[in-house]
């Protein structure tokens, strides 16, 4: 999925999220807003790896795009870590990679950035290297942004308007 429709499902993710624990709505938004592209800072094609450059190259080139940062072992592991500074942050970021994670296990896409790793993405990372998902959605397709992506959105925002 391309960055705009995974930052609205971690909107999505964020506003729920966000409903339980409304004094920390700000920071539990962020955090699953950042989990929802964190992922995908393994390649500099991103929203998040045009940012971090140097370090996107790096992973690229160890791990591969949908490699280890589309793992159960990353979305553990990071969680755990935003865990520590704050439960409720922590799950809000975990929930962001865990809505990046179902959309990438849906799609698929074609070129250079996907020959090697194709659709799907390797949950049991560093286990196995073998995709979990089913090619349901091409990558900046009709599908994704004339459905997903509008009504994802929308959902979103109505969501959140009952917060205000």
């Amino acid at each position: 999925m391309m960055g705009r429709t995974h930052l609205a499902l971690g909107a999505v993710a964020g506003v729920h999220l966000a409903a339980a624990t409304p004094r920390l709505g700000l920071p539990i938004m962020a955090a699953a807003l950042i989990g929802a592209i964190l992922p995908d800072v393994d390649t500099p094609y991103s929203k998040l790896g045009r940012r971090l450059w140097p370090l996107s190259r790096i992973i690229l080139m160890t791990f591969g795009h949908r490699g280890g940062t589309h793992s159960a072992v990353f979305l553990i592991l990071a969680t755990a870590a935003m865990w520590i500074v704050s439960p409720p942050v922590g799950l809000a970021f975990g929930a962001g990679i865990a809505t990046h994670l179902a959309a990438d296990a849906v799609s698929f896409g074609h070129g250079t950035r996907f020959t090697a790793r194709g659709a799907g993405v390797p949950l049991l990372w560093p286990l196995s290297e073998r995709k979990a998902g089913l090619r349901l959605v091409k990558v900046n397709g009709p599908l994704e942004n004339l459905v997903i992506l509008p009504w994802v959105t929308l959902y979103a925002v109505q969501l959140g308007w009952r917060l205000v």
